[in-house]
């Protein structure tokens, strides 16, 4: 019978202590959770060594060379004017054709 009640008697004081430090476990659970969810994450972004070849070349994407500037790039993202078939990389080098200026190409020699 003296076993039974210090039994009960440490019980209680075992749930009023988990009532006391309930809040606490929650965000403490929440803060590993969020670990472990940032952690499943990133392995799942960078799951073995990085391609070296670049996702239009691996996609078999046409690339193209700027008109203006000589920069390669994929088909998908060319600029085209209407009235020609010329490709240009970004809205400045369509500006600069259209102006007549001419910047100095890559020759891809630099390397």
């Amino acid at each position: 019978m003296k076993y039974l009640l210090l039994l009960a008697a440490l019980t209680l004081v075992v749930l009023l202590v988990y009532w006391r430090l309930r809040p606490y476990i929650r965000i403490a659970r929440r803060a590993f959770g969020f670990v472990r969810d940032v952690r499943r994450l990133s392995r799942q972004d960078m799951p073995g060594p990085a391609p070296r070849r670049s996702p239009a070349a691996s996609s078999g994407e046409r690339l193209v060379r700027c008109s203006s500037c000589g920069t390669w790039l994929p088909a998908s993202r060319a600029l085209t004017v209407r009235s020609s078939t010329e490709a240009y990389c970004s809205a400045g080098c369509v500006e600069r054709a259209a102006r007549g200026e001419v910047r100095p190409r890559a020759t891809g020699d630099e390397l």
